[in-house]
């Protein structure tokens, strides 16, 4: 059952469950010393919520989250293991000076391992408690960070790749086609149309899982090149859990360019997709690209012609 302590106006709620640990962006002494309360009793196996001062779980010298070994000395001065090792004189405290004060701070050691927080992109799906110092590395790894939208004067739009796929289409006017792993989507892009050049690939179909592919046209610099260039919309996390994709990309060009014997002129480019929490930003070298000659475009609209297939493996 749920015990409920008050103090004054205060209350601090007490519950068997994950905690909850609001950081206090600025240092608010009363504050933040007062919202931490004694528990009743037998404490173990209770959490509870509490308001710390963000600046108490980091090291004054360096200013990183606090994590153990933690240095403090006889007036309560702190450091952490790498800026206790790299002072001048790792016998006196950087603070107030005293000589031979540092020791090993069990209990604050402790506390921060203790301390844990609701990942930062709990917003997007994820549900993981993680300790305050190991944050910036859980989110680093995290399958749940938001896709990023890179059109100018979109305002930093942050979310799921299916939102981002909701905002590029609806916001911006993308075009939008389904494909299935496995078979080729064949699309007519027309250079004089820049509308058609980046599109939002959805797979679809019995096996389809909504993954969200860029498919982009582009010129490559001067050169008579253009470039088709697809990358899969989610963040380095995600592609780390799997599943991988591969892709063929074919252009063909028209007949009456076409090599000897009649073909019409193509070129074919098979290779794994990599991913992309900000896709619109990739690079040349962060995607899947198939290089295409001018002359293979077609008609007075300069239209290529491609054929895209995406192959999944678990």
């Amino acid at each position: 059952m749920g015990k409920t302590q008050q103090q004054g106006s205060r209350k601090t709620r007490m519950e068997p469950a994950k905690p909850e640990v609001q950081i206090m962006e600025e240092e608010d002494e009363a504050t933040a010393e007062d919202a931490l309360v004694a528990v009743e009793g037998p404490a173990a196996g209770v959490e509870i919520t509490v308001m710390i001062a963000k600046a108490r779980l980091h090291c004054p010298v360096c200013t990183l989250p606090l994590k153990p070994p933690i240095f403090q000395c006889l007036f309560g001065h702190l450091a952490c293991g790498s800026c206790r090792n790299q002072l001048p004189d790792t016998g006196r405290c950087f603070v107030c000076g005293h000589v031979g004060a540092y020791g090993r701070s069990a209990a604050l050691e402790d506390m921060v391992r203790a301390t844990r927080i609701l990942c930062p992109y709990h917003a997007y799906g994820c549900g993981s408690y993680v300790t305050y110092y190991a944050a910036a590395e859980h989110q680093r790894a995290c399958p749940h960070a938001p896709c990023l939208c890179s059109e100018t004067g979109c305002g930093g739009f942050a979310g799921t790749p299916a939102a981002l796929r909701d905002h590029l289409r609806d916001a911006h006017s993308w075009p939008v086609d389904a494909v299935r792993y496995g078979a080729a989507l064949h699309l007519r892009v027309p250079e004089s149309d820049p509308a058609q050049h980046r599109r939002i690939l959805v797979a679809g179909g019995d096996e389809g899982d909504g993954a969200v592919f860029f498919l982009a046209v582009g010129a490559l610099g001067d050169a008579p090149l253009r470039v088709v260039s697809l990358v899969c919309a989610r963040p380095a996390g995600a592609a780390a859990a799997g599943p991988r994709y591969a892709c063929r990309l074919r252009a063909t060009g028209p007949a009456d360019n076409g090599c000897a014997g009649g073909e019409a002129e193509s070129v074919v480019a098979e290779m794994a997709v990599p991913s992309s929490a900000a896709p619109g930003e990739a690079s040349v070298e962060e995607v899947a690209s198939l290089v295409v000659l001018r002359r293979m475009l077609h008609g007075p609209s300069q239209e290529m012609r491609i054929s895209v297939r995406i192959d999944k493996f678990v």
